[in-house]
């Protein structure tokens, strides 16, 4: 009789050890646990649902967490004003594509459009990417509608964005 038992209860536990559920430390302790739950016969529905529920947790803490969610979690805290929340919002946003069309259709004028302020208030609010997006369109651009920038002209475009992020 015990061997039968045992027989069942060794394949519980090896259908526990897959990869279904996982490995590991824990994995082992769920199949011990299933072990003798099958020896003494006491396995019930709360078991499998608990053994679930906890290889569940399991697998969601060892995914990576998304950083939006991290800071969508974080402006939802209690201690967070709305107004708060509300500029960082704004504040992480990309420039919007009209702004960076008018920028690059005023850079149409040449580099000496760099010390107008509509000019360097539209450079200052893109981001790196932006920049860079600019950056090849200013070199692109065709004889019949505006002389291309040359490398130097892109450095002083570079040059200026940078006075406005901080950096050097």
């Amino acid at each position: 009789m015990n061997v039968a038992v045992s027989a069942t209860a060794i394949s519980a536990v090896s259908s526990v050890s897959t990869d279904t559920f996982g490995t590991g430390w824990p994995a082992v302790i769920d199949g011990c646990h299933d072990l003798l739950a099958v020896a003494f016969g006491t396995n019930s529905m709360d078991d499998t649902f608990e053994r679930a529920c906890r290889e569940a947790d399991r697998k969601a803490a060892s995914r990576p967490q998304d950083p939006r969610i991290l800071r969508a979690r974080r402006l939802l805290a209690d201690d967070i004003s709305l107004e708060r929340a509300y500029y960082e919002i704004l504040r992480d946003r990309p420039a919007p594509e009209s702004l960076i069309d008018a920028l690059v259709f005023s850079l149409r004028q040449g580099p000496g459009e760099l010390t107008q302020p509509d000019t360097l208030r539209r450079l200052s609010a893109l981001d790196a990417d932006q920049l860079e997006a600019v950056c090849l369109r200013v070199q692109a651009f065709q004889q019949r509608i505006a002389p291309a920038w040359s490398a130097a002209d892109v450095d002083l475009l570079i040059s200026a964005w940078r006075k406005f992020h901080g950096q050097r």
